[in-house]
């Protein structure tokens, strides 16, 4: 496989910390299933369609429509709020990755 710009990230979930708390992300690829953005959305997958091009629409209630494209990752923050990001965002305002031995990503 190639190198993309998430090389290096863990194929699920994972949690890392900003300078002030826990966020979650997860990559959005061509392998992320139903069953990864479920897990990732919880209660506000009802506000996420996947657009016939394949990219991820968020749309909740009192936010900006947000699109994901593959190769970008999403954010999800403690006060509720999403966001999609590149990896050179991630790098500048995240740590590395919780992973487990295996490099899977960990919550």
């Amino acid at each position: 496989m190639a190198d993309t710009p998430l090389t290096g990230f863990p194929e699920g979930e994972f949690a890392a910390f900003s300078t002030a708390k826990m966020s979650f992300f997860l990559p959005y690829t061509e392998n992320t299933t139903p069953a990864d953005l479920n897990q990732f959305f919880d209660r506000d997958i009802i506000h996420v369609t996947i657009t016939p091009d394949k990219q991820l629409e968020i749309a909740l209630p009192d936010s900006e429509i947000q699109l994901a494209s593959y190769g970008q990752i999403l954010s999800k923050f403690t006060n509720g709020k999403y966001k999609v990001i590149d990896a050179d965002y991630y790098h500048k305002n995240f740590n590395d990755p919780i992973v487990d031995q295996n490099d899977r990503g960990i919550l």
